[in-house]
C-alpha cells in the first residue's frame, strides 16, 4: 500500500550561502525523491527534534537528511528529523519558511 502512494517529488538542499552568512535553500531543485508523505493526525510533540512535523514521509533513499526541502504539492516542506532503520526511511517534516 505504501509503495502505491509513492512519488517523485523535487528537492531542494539548505547549505547555500547568500552573502551574508545566511543559508538558503537551493535556488534550483537537486534532483528527485521517491517518497510517500502523509499527514501527521495526531501532535508530536515527545521530541524538540520533530515537535513542529505536521507530515511524515516514507521512502527507500538512505541518503536523505535534515538538509533536504521537499516540494509538495504547492507547498516546501523541510526534513526535521530522520530515522533510517528499516526497510523504509522514515522522516518527519515541517512547513519550510
Amino acid at each position: 500500500m505504501i509503495n502505491s502512494r509513492m512519488q517523485d517529488m523535487e528537492y531542494f538542499l539548505l547549505g547555500v550561502d547568500n552573502g551574508y552568512g545566511q543559508i538558503t535553500m537551493s535556488p534550483e531543485p537537486q534532483g528527485t525523491i521517491n517518497i510517500s508523505i502523509s499527514t501527521i493526525t495526531k501532535a508530536v510533540s515527545d521530541d524538540i527534534r520533530y515537535s513542529d512535523a505536521s507530515y511524515l514521509g516514507l521512502t527507500h533513499d538512505k541518503n536523505i537528511n535534515d538538509t533536504y526541502i521537499i516540494k509538495y504539492g504547492g507547498e516546501l516542506l523541510k526534513v526535521q528529523y530522520v530515522i533510517p532503520d528499516g526497510r523504509y526511511t522514515q522522516v518527519f517534516l515541517g512547513i519550510y519558511g
